[in-house]
């Protein structure tokens, strides 16, 4: 028996759910979409990229970061950026929990347009702040001062090249 047009019916409502007023209906569909898992994530990602509704946002950025997949990472790396800071905040917790699995895309977005963005270096710092990997551990450091306020907003570019150019580095060792 094929369940797929049942689980897509049930999907499309949990994700219209997702953006009712009623907070209660909003916890029961994210709840059902974060036991639902994979085929969740794509819907989640969409919602959290382009619903104009402040707290479906929400939803999918807290829904995202407990399901983790990996297919989430740009849409999360995109709400560092949003214009709400609770939903930014949760896109970071969620970018955390995939620690150097999401570095690559944080470090290439900050580079190509975030370096000017207020919000895009405060979410940068959130994700990157506690986090440690072998060989990495001196650029994190440099990368959390240009991070500050206070520092250079160029400062944040140069040290994420530098430490994706040791990414690199160290896949082309794999090789």
């Amino acid at each position: 028996m094929n369940t797929q047009p049942s689980t897509d019916a049930n999907l499309q409502s949990l994700m219209k759910m997702l953006e009712s007023k009623d907070g209660l209906v909003r916890q029961k569909a994210r709840i059902a979409l974060v036991e639902m898992g994979d085929p969740a994530v794509i819907p989640l990602s969409e919602a959290l990229k382009h619903s104009k509704l402040d707290h479906t946002r929400w939803g999918a950025a807290k829904a995202l970061g407990e399901i983790v997949d990996a297919r989430s990472i740009p849409a999360l790396v995109h709400a560092l950026d949003d214009t709400d800071a609770d939903v930014a905040w949760l896109a970071g917790l969620a970018l955390k929990k995939f620690e150097k699995a999401a570095w690559r895309l944080l470090l290439q977005k900050l580079i190509e347009n975030g370096v000017d963005s207020v919000r895009r270096r405060s979410g940068t710092r959130h994700v990157f702040s506690g986090q440690k990997s072998e060989g990495f551990n001196d650029l994190l450091e440099e990368l959390m001062t240009a991070l500050e306020d206070s520092a250079l907003p160029e400062a944040g570019g140069i040290v994420a090249g530098e430490i994706l150019k040791r990414m690199r580095s160290d896949d082309a060792d794999w090789d």
